[in-house]
């Protein structure tokens, strides 16, 4: 609730948060046993957005649930879509051997199942690449966590946000490990690209 949200009010807590939905139809949910709902996660990630209106949040999805129907699956596309989840990751659902999952009924075929993840990573990439944009022109702190030297261009610095959004930048030297002030220039294929602004 906004109570917990305030927290983030302390500079040690960055404004990324990864919550896992799983489905965004309810009745999936209640079929693998969650005990939230779509309208609960609403709440939760409105909450968070009116402490932190610009804070990450980033999700977890289950592709080809058993018993997934094609009206459950567009429901749970349209709440993903209402979400305008920063990024995240979808899985395929597999049956396990032992699980409670693997016994139920309305198995999936894996073509299916396959199809369904692509849609939902479709529409996640969506709208992490609009979420990426509102940041291009400004500038962000980057902390650098990896470099690689390319030639007659320098380093290659690759490193995070504190909203945990990938940047890269080139450098005449190294600063892994270091934060700079970087203005971002655009972004493509899930990272960001920017201009490091005290390096002279």
């Amino acid at each position: 609730d906004a109570d917990f949200f305030s927290l983030w009010g302390d500079e040690r807590l960055l404004p990324h948060l990864h919550l896992p939905l799983q489905s965004g139809c309810e009745s999936t949910l209640r079929r693998m046993a969650r005990k939230t709902t779509p309208q609960s996660f609403r709440e939760l990630v409105s909450a968070a957005r009116e402490v932190m209106p610009e804070v990450a949040i980033t999700t977890d999805i289950i592709a080809g649930f058993p018993g997934e129907t094609e009206a459950e699956f567009a429901e749970s596309l349209e709440f993903v879509r209402e979400m305008n989840f920063a990024g995240g990751h979808v899985f395929t659902y597999s049956p396990r051997p032992g699980t409670g999952a693997a016994r139920m009924k309305g198995q999936l075929k894996p073509e299916i199942r396959k199809k369904r993840n692509h849609i939902l990573h479709d529409a996640l990439e969506a709208s992490a690449s609009a979420y990426r944009q509102t940041f291009v022109g400004r500038t962000m702190s980057v902390l650098w966590e990896s470099t690689s030297e390319m030639g007659e261009w320098g380093w290659q610095m690759e490193g995070l946000t504190e909203n945990y959004l990938r940047v890269n930048a080139f450098t005449p030297s190294p600063r892994w490990n270091e934060i700079d002030p970087v203005k971002i220039s655009g972004h493509e294929r899930g990272s960001m690209s920017g201009v490091i602004l005290n390096m002279g």
